[in-house]
Order: structure tokens, then C-alpha cells, then sequence
């Protein structure tokens, strides 16, 4: 039988968030074991694990981990197996305009830029030149073809209509999907 850690953990959810600026950064210390366990992603986001605990989420803190003898390795797939089966379950992806909007559950929209197969497999057809993704807070995802100038253009507009009025911003930098990864877009170089 699972300990309670064990449980907690298996109910890992991974969650895209942004880093702070080191000049936001309030000096907070927590102890290595009270430390969320949080991975680099791309440029300035982080990968966290979130558990749905009914009326909020918490993070999957380095004690659950020392408790359930889990790596952050072996987390971070039961977090993004978890993922998978939410999109799976509720995922639905709206064309609009030259966009294409991506719905789920007000909560890891943006996180499905982790999921690989989102983007190689289920979505592979609207994207024949690579994806540009915005994702300017959590609950919103939005990308186009990377050959689609006026659909990048949009996911600017997008960006800049959201920034300030959103609670839960990410950022508004664009990114594009290069092979398995993703990168941050640099308008002049990348196209």
C-alpha cells in the first residue's frame, strides 16, 4: 500500500510557471525540505508539480519526494502522465482567425507546451511548418504554423491585449517549437 506521500505524488500534475525577475524576488527562505521542486524549462519558465486538492493545488515539495523515495526525474513523468490524461480527457482546440485557441480547464492550458505529443502527434497536421506558441498566462494557449506571419502577428495582439488584465501571467514571449524542445522566438533571427 502507497504511503501518503506515495499517493500525493502519483496525483502530480506538471505545471508550466514563469520565474521571477531577480529584481521581483523577495527574499524568502525555506527550508530544503519545504522547497518546491521546480525544473527549467525554456528561457523563463519553470516546470512545478501541482496537486488538485479540491478547492486549491499544492506543490509537490523535495519532503514528498524524501518521503515517497521518488526522483525528480520519475516526478516529473508521473507529472506529465497526468497531464496527458487531462488533455486527453478535456483538451479541445478551437480554430480562430489564423489561430488556433487550446481550452482545457482554466488551469494548464500553457502547461501542454510540455506534452510532446500534443505537438507531434495529436495537433502534427495544423502545424506542417513547426508551431509558434503564445502563452501569456496559464489558462490561455494559443499557437499557428510557424510559417503563418499573420497568425504570429495575431498571437502578439493576443500578448499585448491580455498583458496587465490577466491573473495568473506567464509571459509574452513567443515560442517556437524546434524539433523536441521549444525556444523563445526572436522576431529578426527566427524569420
Amino acid at each position: 500500500m502507497p504511503t501518503s506521500a506515495e499517493a500525493f505524488c502519483q496525483r502530480a500534475i506538471a505545471y508550466l510557471k514563469v520565474q521571477a525577475p531577480a529584481s521581483d524576488v523577495i527574499e524568502l527562505t525555506l527550508s530544503p525540505a519545504d522547497s518546491p521542486i521546480l525544473q527549467p524549462f525554456a528561457q523563463d519558465l519553470l516546470v512545478a508539480y501541482l496537486v488538485d486538492e479540491g478547492e486549491s493545488f499544492a506543490y509537490v515539495q523535495q519532503r514528498h519526494l524524501d518521503q515517497a523515495g521518488i526522483s525528480p526525474q520519475a516526478l516529473h513523468l508521473i507529472g506529465l502522465r497526468n497531464l496527458a490524461a487531462l488533455a486527453e480527457e478535456r483538451a479541445d482546440v478551437r480554430a480562430h482567425g489564423e489561430l488556433f485557441a487550446v481550452l482545457l480547464d482554466g488551469h494548464f492550458e500553457a502547461s501542454l507546451l510540455l506534452l510532446d505529443e500534443f505537438w507531434s502527434q495529436w495537433y502534427a497536421q495544423l502545424l506542417p511548418n513547426g508551431a509558434i506558441a503564445a502563452l501569456p498566462a496559464r489558462d490561455v494557449l494559443a499557437f499557428t504554423d510557424a510559417a503563418n506571419t499573420t497568425g504570429i502577428a495575431q498571437l502578439h495582439q493576443l500578448c499585448e491585449r491580455l498583458q496587465g488584465d490577466i491573473s495568473h501571467p506567464l509571459t509574452s514571449t513567443l515560442y517556437r517549437r524546434n524539433h523536441f524542445t521549444w525556444e523563445a522566438l526572436h522576431e529578426t533571427a527566427d524569420l
